[in-house]
């Protein structure tokens, strides 16, 4: 049987020209011809092809070995190959081959890149820019992947505020079926918007709206902290949802924000941004229920009215979210892991109203189950179980769990802690704690350098977690022109395996002052418990040897009055709540200490005195992870049986732990030499703004005004105080937290520096 020979050329150019033409899918044309259709597909051969492997193109075809042929699938395997972006020019040959037909694909590769270049980018490196572009050296030219990596320069730009940036591509020839890739950078100066403006917001003042955005504007101060006025397409997008959501929350149920109208000036510098709101009218609540099949009237009655929002009042979307919040954790905290709250809304257009009805639906009461603790290493199950604030086998609590997780959060064990829940078929739910051990123990040296101290020689040999049983073991020395200190301690906050903290420190200090010298040597015990989850109280007793010697010739009389050694014994008792939600950085809640100190008396021994101290700090959460952080604190100490509050004493305020900008105890009474001497009161106020500055490192910025004075014995509390302003920095350094504050007094008298800078390892709040 004699066959003849047909060829069959189809150049896939024509297919774009046809696509071009009738806007239909192009079609393989038989040109009359279907000598080859439904025979079996002999072989596929693939021919031209250097860079892209024959598997790659044979798995791309739908056109498989020994099926039947179909011009129609051919077609759409020309399409599917064109589409991977490796060709610029595809044919196939078909040829009869005994029974069947041989298909050969004859390819046109497009060029390989041997070089990427970029030129023009002044402000950005080029390695930069090179992990934004998604194609490489000897990968072929790819024109989705080309406009992908333009797209992810230009916002990689535009991220770092150059919004007016402008990238064009051009290929050279560099050799066979090469090219050279070149990226043409036109940066343009940086952008930051400049203004921010709103139109139809008739109840709100473009000043409150403005307050509420992520996107900010320029400011000459701020944006080198905050990139504050750099345009961050993410930021803006969330923005318009902000404002939505803030209108919801006053009531205006009905309002529409627009996307925001980016433009640019001619000299491609300053941003505007432009909203377009339609407030709309204001709803109020209607009726508030909730239904509860399994609840007496009275329950849902008396859970109606712990809700935010309320009959008669303004609706707000923001309340009613905390409302089911709140619901979820009522039901949660007795059992209902997995209560599902429904609320439904009605609303009535004429009296502009929302009725909100709660609908319960309980769902099983779960008990805790197995309490499963993995990761920690060093530290014993024990120590972790003790901060949990639930048991096996009691009832499910959700507000347990999420206290759990804040306590072994606050040891500072962990460099993570997680607690996760697993619900089991016999109506428990198992507790997963997962934590990773942090660097607890340490041992540092180090120098500094004080106005106050001169230079400082630092030695700490720290451990929290001693043993793995949560034993707070510490060393301290302290070295410099005018300071020696040594500290030893230890804590054990759950002496006995009670619930009750017991420590004991013992300590040697010697100081010299500009016109005496003190050595002080004593020992603390000290005992606490706590009242409730946020409430403690402690007490303890302290025997202390103060030595006042080297009075200086010119000294006042009361500073030669004070020459010689005396002994004191003292307790104090403190009562303190603390809602703070972080101990190290903490951004929201409270702390309130107060504090009596009675000694001598029936204690015996040399002086006889007592004090009261009253203390609060507050923080509030802000923008960028930042806070405000308040605080205050009020002083009174007196002596009794005839005597005065010793020197070593009275209240020195002046320095970084009271009113910063001031040296040693000058915001303060001074003899007449000007030797500051203390006072018997004292009050002090501060506000500070604490943000982050390098997050992954631990290191905060703050700037602060502070306010304060110790007053004399002849002298009543006032709000006649000493001012200061000021910044600095604090740092989770590996020898403990570290303080360095530069403080400007804002009055300096004839005697005082006008700004003062200083530093501390230790505590921050």
């Amino acid at each position: 049987m004699n066959h003849k020979k047909t060829f069959y050329w189809l150049s896939y150019s024509w297919l774009l020209l046809i696509i071009a033409t009738l806007f239909t899918a192009p079609q393989l044309c038989w040109a009359g011809n279907t000598t080859f259709a439904n025979l079996p597909v002999s072989t596929i051969i693939v021919l031209g092809n250097q860079k892209v492997t024959k598997d790659t193109i044979t798995d791309k075809m739908q056109t498989k070995t020994g099926e039947p042929l179909s011009p129609e699938t051919l077609d759409q395997d020309l399409k599917d190959l064109y589409s991977l972006g490796f060709f610029d020019n595809l044919m196939i040959n078909l040829k009869r081959v005994g029974d069947g037909v041989e298909v050969a694909l004859i390819v046109t590769e497009k060029p390989t890149i041997s070089t990427i270049t970029i030129k023009g980018n002044n402000k950005v490196k080029r390695k930069e820019l090179l992990k934004e572009i998604t194609l490489h050296t000897f990968s072929i030219l790819n024109e989705e992947k080309l406009s992908e990596s333009v797209a992810k320069m230009k916002a990689f730009y535009r991220d770092e505020g150059f919004y007016s940036i402008r990238i064009t591509t051009k290929t050279t020839k560099a050799g066979k079926n090469r090219v050279q890739l070149i990226f043409l950078v036109d940066e343009g100066p940086k952008c930051y918007v400049k203004k921010i403006r709103f139109h139809g917001n008739d109840e709100f003042s473009s000043w409150s709206l403005r307050r509420k955005l992520q996107t900010k504007t320029y400011s000459f101060f701020l944006t080198w902290i905050t990139d504050a006025g750099i345009l961050n397409q993410e930021q803006l997008a969330n923005d318009a949802k902000i404002l939505k959501s803030f209108y919801l929350s006053e009531g205006y149920v009905q309002v529409k924000v627009s996307k925001p109208e980016i433009t640019l000036d001619d000299n491609r510098k300053w941003i505007y941004i432009d909203f377009n709101i339609d407030e709309g009218e204001v709803f109020t609540m209607g009726t508030v229920e909730v239904i509860d099949p399994e609840s007496e009237a009275e329950t849902t009655d008396n859970l109606v009215m712990i809700l935010q929002g309320q009959p008669g009042e303004t609706f707000s979307n923001l309340k009613l979210q905390n409302d089911i919040e709140t619901l979820s954790t009522f039901f949660a905290d007795r059992g209902h892991a997995y209560v599902d709250i429904d609320p439904q809304t009605s609303i009535d257009k004429e009296k502009r109203q929302i009725s909100v009805a709660y609908h319960i639906n309980r769902g099983t009461k779960f008990l805790f189950g197995r309490i499963n603790i993995a990761g920690n290493t060093k530290t014993r199950d024990q120590v972790i179980r003790r901060e949990l604030r639930f048991a096996e086998g009691d009832l499910f609590s959700g507000s347990a769990l999420k206290r759990s997780r804040e306590r072994i959060n606050n040891t500072q064990f962990f460099s993570e802690a997680d607690i996760q829940t697993v619900q089991n078929d016999d109506e428990t739910i198992d507790v997963n704690v997962n934590v990773v051990e942090g660097s607890t123990g340490s041992f540092s040296i180090g120098l500094g350098y004080s106005t106050v101290d001169s230079i400082i020689g630092v030695a700490n040999i720290s451990q929290p977690n001693w043993l793995g049983k949560g034993l707070d073991a510490t060393f301290n020395v302290e070295l410099s022109g005018a300071r020696q200190f040594y500290n030893l301690g230890l804590t054990d906050p759950y002496f006995l395996d009670m619930d009750m903290s017991a420590g004991v420190n013992v300590y040697n200090e010697d100081y010299e002052y500009d016109a005496y010298d003190t050595a002080q040597q004593g020992f603390r015990i000290n005992f606490g418990k706590p009242i409730d989850e946020y409430t403690s109280w402690s007490t303890g007793y302290r025997w202390e040897k103060v030595k006042v010697y080297n009075v200086s010739r010119s000294a006042s009389e009361y500073l030669r009055d004070e020459e010689g050694t005396t002994e004191t014994s003292q307790v104090y008792f403190t009562l303190s709540r603390d809602k703070r939600n972080n101990y190290l950085f903490p951004t929201q809640g409270y702390k309130v200490r107060g504090t009596v100190v009675l000694a001598g008396g029936p204690l015996g021994f040399d002086n006889d005195f007592y004090k009261l101290i009253l203390e609060g700090h507050k923080f509030y959460p802000f923008k960028w992870d930042s806070a405000f952080h308040l605080w205050g604190r009020v002083g009174y100490a007196d002596g009794y049986n005839g005597q005065d509050l010793p020197l070593y004493e009275r209240f020195y305020v002046g320095g970084l732990q009271t009113v910063r900008g001031f040296d040693f105890g000058e915001a303060g009474p001074e003899d007449i030499n000007g030797d500051v001497i203390g006072g018997t009161k004292e009050l002090i106020l501060s506000a500070e703004w604490i943000f982050p500055l390098i997050e992954n490192m631990g290191l905060k910025g703050v700037v602060f005004y502070d306010t304060g004075k110790a007053f004399n014995d002849n002298e009543n509390l006032s709000f006649d105080l000493r001012h200061s302003v000021g910044f600095g920095i604090r740092w989770k350094s590996p020898m403990g937290p570290l303080r360095i504050e530069w403080g400007f007094n804002l009055s300096p008298e004839d005697d005082e520096e006008d700004n003062v800078w200083d530093f501390s390892i230790g505590s921050f709040f």
